[in-house]
């Protein structure tokens, strides 16, 4: 791996203080405004965050003598002094380790402040128990903290109940039936605080922050991949719930089944359930799996693209109940099998149009990428909220 090309002797060392702690809250404060909006002058940040112009003054200076802001270029005004905008510096400023865990791997990115992924790295997981886990998650974080010495936070994102952002309670993606220590566990052994969060909640952070959420007070989130997963952030907040599993454990019933019991999202949408309708109408064989089906919906069989249809209606069912109940702004699709989803995109929008109100019908859908960096990035938002003091 390459390190950032601004590294040299006079950079921090990661955990160093002088780079990890931002100060008090009127520090926070700026530096927060800053990241999130874009360059502003003293003058108006002291009228947005009702800072006195002195207390500005002194925060300034010392986040530019820090070098974790840098001064633009001053903007002439018809009357009085010229605006002189702040800007986070970006380039030489702190970075970010965000870790999304599957099943399967581990992705971690070193990202900037404002999470522009500079570098990716991808390890196989022997085993989702605790302990090798955590090995495996430490193996990519130290090998990335020796590349890029400014690191100041760490963020690890995986499928599960996650406590005060530092307890996993359970996940059964991992088999994980009873609390895992992870932060307390990480943190013995690497000298950069560490968060952990449920995966679609940081991806949903991370969309708010800085992605294709930014733009919306309200939006909805939509996954299909092993599980179904459902998020929604409402007037700017996202929603967590009174017990943090709000949309996350994919019993958003979309039907009614045989024994006129509720049918959930999760039995029509999730990749097992895909799959076994699959083999069950002979689309795949005994053996055939997700990435066979892909394969086919690509070169455009049709018994697959039944299948991708039936699964994009399921999933826009749940939208449906999403658009009802919530009035978002937008619709964003996302997880590893989302590619499903966009090669039936019509029968979304058809199943869409149909169930929503004739008023939202403007709704705004948009789909993401599907790679695993992407929630990566996400986890490594939630480690960007704690440095600039928005952790929740």
């Amino acid at each position: 791996m390459q390190g950032d090309e601004h590294m040299g002797s006079d950079v921090a060392a990661a955990g160093d203080p002088a780079v990890g702690d931002l100060g008090g809250e009127s520090t926070r404060a700026v530096y927060r405004d800053l990241l999130r909006f874009g360059p502003r002058s003293r003058s108006e940040l002291s009228q947005r965050l009702r800072l006195s112009a002195p207390t500005v003054t002194r925060v300034s200076r010392d986040l530019l003598e820090r070098e974790l802001l840098r001064p633009l270029t001053a903007v002439p005004r018809a009357k009085g002094r010229p605006h002189e905008p702040l800007d986070i510096e970006e380039d030489r400023g702190p970075r970010f380790i965000g870790v999304k865990v599957t099943a399967d791997e581990v992705h971690a990115v070193v990202t900037t402040v404002r999470a522009t992924v500079l570098e990716e790295l991808v390890l196989p997981l022997q085993s989702t128990a605790p302990e090798p886990l955590q090995a495996t998650i430490l193996v990519a974080v130290e090998a990335m903290i020796a590349a890029h010495p400014k690191v100041v936070g760490i963020g690890v994102g995986l499928g599960g109940l996650v406590a005060e952002r530092r307890t996993v309670l359970s996940s059964h993606l991992l088999g994980w039936q009873r609390p895992v220590e992870l932060c307390a566990a990480l943190e013995a052994r690497v000298s950069v605080p560490v968060v952990v969060e449920n995966d679609l909640v940081a991806m949903v952070d991370g969309l708010h922050w800085f992605g294709i959420g930014r733009g919306y007070d309200s939006f909805a989130v939509l996954t299909v991949g092993a599980g179904v997963g459902i998020a929604a952030v409402i007037d700017g907040r996202v929603v967590r719930g009174r017990h943090h599993m709000a949309g996350l454990t994919g019993r958003f019933p979309v039907g009614i089944g045989p024994q006129r019991a509720p049918v959930a999202i999760r039995e029509l949408a999730s990749t097992a359930a895909v799959v076994r309708r699959a083999r069950e109408q002979a689309v795949l064989g005994p053996a055939g799996g997700i990435e066979k089906l892909r394969g086919l919906v690509a070169v455009g069989d049709a018994g697959a693209l039944a299948i991708a249809a039936e699964m994009a209606r399921a999933l826009a069912a749940a939208a449906v109940g999403l658009v009802a109940v919530m009035d978002p702004e937008a619709i964003v699709l996302g997880g590893e099998n989302v590619d499903l989803v966009r090669a039936a995109f019509g029968a979304f929008e058809e199943a869409l149009r149909q169930g929503s109100a004739e008023g939202q019908r403007d709704l705004v859908v948009r789909t993401l990428s599907g790679d695993f960096d992407e929630w990566a990035r996400g986890v490594a938002v939630i480690a960007i909220q704690e440095f600039a003091g928005a952790g929740t």
